[in-house]
């Protein structure tokens, strides 16, 4: 085995600060001062931009994934070390290090198996493709490919440059499990972990910070990917930076997030996300969906609260999103979901208590409340089945493509109008029989054209 010499010793993350705020109750409050960086040289201390820039997502929209040119494009890759096959074990408190631009300080492939315990990783120097680290890895600190497997149990990886992911497995087979470790990344386009093309991460327990532009925690690339996730915090400053990227399928369970100039979750053409007991706090809104292709999201108690944007926002995509357990959703601006851009949304809830409007602006949206859930909004565009314990208090004049009630279910039994008109297709609503309705609360309830 080859061992590298000591790299220079850290200074103090700035990150303890950010975990233990996350262990508070979260707040809107916490969110008053945004920052932003430039795509350019975000190594440089982000300058301070108004929450209306950074909602509007000028200064900081999240760039989509790498393009998926096939696995056979995958550049050549160094290691500072590396291992082609066979079962090694590092000694405990191995230093891997690597300085050279496209070089990663650990690179396994193949049959290679790499264990380690308490070992650091430090890594330098920008990739010749933004493109290629993204998509296989290239200028990551770690990176397991085609094949190669790491467990890195403890430690602390440290990268600074362009397209530094701190950890990456790419390709069938490669696979990298991480416990309890310290992830610190500054650079444009460096996550935290990767993986792509059939790479698969597990991680528990692992905090992760990130401070360049696109620069998300946890990502997957092109070519479909596994990860899952427990426990630990995510923290990001860069623009365009949310807590999790994905176009694979990744699950979260316990993990907090905190994203200071990014939305909380972003979910590409083709992907799936799952959160259970995750909190998240994000600066430019909830959870996008966007794509050609088929997302999913869905979540189980927790909660996402944005100081501006969406909730939910669908873009081109045909997203399923399903809120169960009670989950808190929260942002200032009262959208719950927006969709656009020929969107497809089937949003369901259950016993949830949601607040905020429904916009469908371009495209299509067939909402599904179940069990006690309650909706405070106004609603522009979308179908809506109501349950028999479901409550709509409408908030504002509505109109909606098509409206059915749950078995038994009476309009007064499920509509609070607050003196607001709603108004429904009548051939998309045929359980109403094309009346006019008093709602609770003064407002009506009538057919007309939508």
């Amino acid at each position: 085995m080859k061992y590298l010499g000591l790299p220079r010793r850290p200074g103090r993350r700035r990150t303890a600060t950010a975990a233990s705020v996350l262990l508070l109750p979260l707040t809107l409050s916490s969110l008053s001062v945004l920052t932003a960086c430039s795509d350019d040289d975000d190594t440089a201390t982000p300058p301070v931009a108004s929450p209306a820039a950074t909602a509007s997502g000028a200064r900081c929209e999240t760039d989509p994934p790498a393009p998926d040119r096939g696995a056979d494009a995958a550049p050549a890759a160094t290691g500072a070390y590396t291992l082609e096959s066979g079962d090694e074990a590092a000694p405990r408190k191995t230093r891997f290090k690597a300085k050279k631009d496209d070089e990663s300080a650990l690179l396994v492939s193949g049959s290679g198996k790499l264990s380690t315990r308490d070992s650091s990783l430090g890594k330098r120097g920008d990739t010749s493709s933004v493109d290629a680290s993204g998509g296989h890895g290239l200028n990551a600190a770690a990176l397991a490919r085609d094949g190669g497997e790491l467990s890195l149990s403890g430690g602390r990886f440290i990268t600074k440059g362009k397209g530094a992911t701190a950890v990456f497995a790419s390709g069938k087979g490669a696979r990298a499990t991480l416990s309890a470790n310290s992830v610190r990344t500054k650079g444009a386009s460096a996550r935290g972990v990767m993986a792509s093309y059939g790479g698969r991460l597990d991680l528990t327990y692992t905090e992760i910070d990130t401070a360049g532009a696109q620069a998300a925690p946890v990502a997957t690339g092109p070519g479909g990917a596994k990860v899952t996730l427990s426990g630990g915090t995510m923290t990001s400053a860069g623009c365009g930076s949310p807590g999790v990227q994905t176009s694979g399928d990744v699950s979260v369970t316990g993990t907090l997030f905190d994203l200071a100039n990014s939305e909380a979750f972003t979910v590409e053409s083709g992907g799936s996300l799952s959160l259970k007991d995750v909190r998240a706090t994000a600066a430019a809104g909830g959870v996008v969906l966007r794509g050609g292709d088929e997302t999913s999201f869905s979540m189980s108690d927790g909660s996402i609260q944005a100081a501006e944007g969406d909730i939910f926002s669908v873009e081109q995509a045909v997203a399923d999103i399903k809120v169960t357990g009670g989950a808190e959703l929260k942002t200032k601006d009262g959208v719950l979901l927006r969709v656009r851009d020929k969107g497809v949304a089937t949003f369901a809830a259950d016993n949830e208590r949601l607040n905020g409007d429904v916009i469908v602006s371009n495209g299509s949206a067939v909402l599904d409340l179940s069990g006690s859930t309650t909706l405070d909004g106004a609603v522009a565009g979308a179908t809506m089945t109501l349950g028999a314990r479901a409550k709509w208090s409408v908030s504002g004049d509505s109109w909606v493509k098509g409206l059915e009630l749950g078995s038994g279910a009476r309009v007064s039994d499920v509509i609070d109008g607050n003196g607001y008109s709603v108004t429904y297709d009548r051939a998309t609503s045929p359980g109403l029989g094309g009346k006019t309705y008093r709602l609770n609360g003064g407002g009506t309830l009538r057919p007309g054209k939508s």
